[in-house]
């Protein structure tokens, strides 16, 4: 699938390559011989063989550049085919190769200069090219005689894009092409004089590429380059100690390798980075033991796995991950038996709550005693100072019986006791959740199930307090 990546892109340039390859049969073409190694071997590359990170990041970035050079290579091609068809008058067709050129890279400026004239040619075709040429030779003094250099510089490039040869075009593009290298020296200049070295160096590239024999120029961009290097690197092992000072050992480290590849082999940064590893893999091991022991196993195996990152033992490490894993499966197992005991235990206590309320409901029959005839009382006789409506009230007969007065109240079975202690229970929990509405009916089912149970009063007295 990868072998055909770049066999891919060059299917899409497959009707540039039409136009051209139909022209070469009428007019003959120049020559290319064959470039070597102008597509990567592809059978001999696969990214299943890439582990690492930074390797596939590689081998795509070479990817990318290689198909870019077989872009800049065909459009170049195609580009001299629409010259020659500008050259032999067939403005239509140079135009539009030019223009396709631009649908694929529309920064090809001599493609650009190229459609233009095309354009303009076949539009005035009465217009010559030297008219042309003179026109643009007119318009270069004028944008030279105002100081407009770069603009004058490109007129200049037009006309050697119409005609390679013109001499006078050249001579011209020497001269500006001096002035503007010489204004970008002087600009680099000031800019190295106030410290500014990576605006200097900026400045001098740009003049280099006009002057690309100066042995001054290169001479200051080389020295420049090695201050700018230095300046980088003090200023970052500044800022990586500040981090390592407040424990930022990850940043720090972050910091050194930056710096490590400004100045690679540095003996310095090579021992801060391999103290720092040790350090943040230490870090890592003990913040993992702290989650390990407080049962957080998923972050304790977060944290080892990171140790293991940064340089700890990895046979250690994975003895520790396994452990973890295996912990955290016992604990959830044991969390998820403790919640099925838990429920079971709630419905039993409820299941016998709702026996008890079923029982409490049943009417008990009432005790009673028997009373012996009160001496010097005859049957029939009313009690001295009772008071009623019927000679029956007040009477009291010699086999008559009474509620039992006073005397210990008669016991509730075990059951009734269990039951209104859950209910008390269920009370209690609804009154810690701020529920009291819910704990008053549960006391009051308790007491119902309890006369006696006192620690019901108490929460429906406190209830009541609070209700009030």
């Amino acid at each position: 699938m990868k072998k055909y990546f770049i066999f891919a892109f060059l299917f899409t340039l497959a009707s540039v390559c039409t136009q051209a390859a139909t022209f070469r049969k009428e007019i003959p073409v120049r020559q290319h011989g064959k470039e070597e190694g102008m597509l990567l071997d592809l059978s001999k590359i696969s990214m299943g063989t890439l582990n690492d990170v930074e390797e596939k990041k590689q081998y795509l970035s070479t990817v990318q550049l290689e198909k870019q050079r077989i872009q800049n290579y065909t459009l170049r091609m195609v580009y001299e085919n629409a010259y020659l068809l500008y050259k032999h008058g067939d403005y239509q067709r140079a135009q539009e190769m030019a223009q396709t050129i631009l649908s694929i890279d529309p920064n090809f400026k001599q493609a650009q200069t190229l459609a233009r004239q095309a354009s303009d040619m076949g539009t005035y075709g009465t217009i010559s090219e030297a008219q042309v040429i003179e026109a643009k030779f007119q318009e270069t003094i004028r944008l030279y005689d105002s100081g407009r250099l770069v603009e004058a510089n490109d007129k200049l490039n037009e006309i050697l894009t119409i005609q390679p040869g013109n001499s006078k075009a050249q001579s011209w593009k020497r001269k500006i092409d001096y002035e503007i290298a010489k204004e970008y020296t002087r600009r680099g200049d000031v800019a190295y004089d106030e410290g500014d070295y990576q605006k200097a160096l900026d400045a001098w590239y740009n003049a280099l590429l006009m002057r690309k024999d100066d042995p001054k120029l290169l001479a200051k961009i080389s020295e420049t380059e090695n201050k700018l290097r230095k300046q980088q690197v003090a200023d970052s092992m500044k800022q990586a100690m500040e981090f390592y000072n407040q424990g930022k050992f990850v940043e720090a480290y972050a910091v050194f390798e930056r710096i490590i590849k400004i100045q690679p082999g540095d003996p310095r940064v090579q021992k801060y980075m391999s103290q720092l590893k040790n350090e943040i893999a230490a870090g890592y091991y003990n913040a993992g033991n702290k989650s390990y022991n407080s049962n957080r196993f998923d972050q304790a195996i977060s944290y080892w796995t990171n140790a293991k990152k940064w340089g700890a033992d990895s046979g250690t490490m994975d003895s520790l991950i396994k452990r973890a894993r295996n912990a955290k499966e016992n604990h959830l197992r044991v969390k998820q038996q403790q919640a099925i005991q838990a429920e079971q235990a709630a419905q039993k206590a409820e299941e016998a709550a709702k026996k008890a309320e079923e029982a409490a409901l049943q009417e008990e029959p009432i005790e009673t005693v028997t009373v012996d005839p009160v001496p010097g009382l005859s049957e029939g006789m009313l009690i001295p100072g009772a008071t009623g409506v019927g000679s029956s009230v007040g009477a009291v007969g010699a086999n008559e019986t009474l509620p039992t007065l006073g005397g210990t109240p008669s016991r509730v079975s075990a059951e009734a006791s269990a039951a209104s202690r859950a209910k008390y229970i269920e009370g209690l929990d609804a009154f810690n959740q701020d529920d009291y509405e819910r704990a008053r009916q549960a006391w009051i089912v308790a007491k119902q199930l309890d006369p006696g149970n006192s620690d019901a009063d108490l929460g429906l007295r406190k209830v009541e307090e609070l209700l009030r």
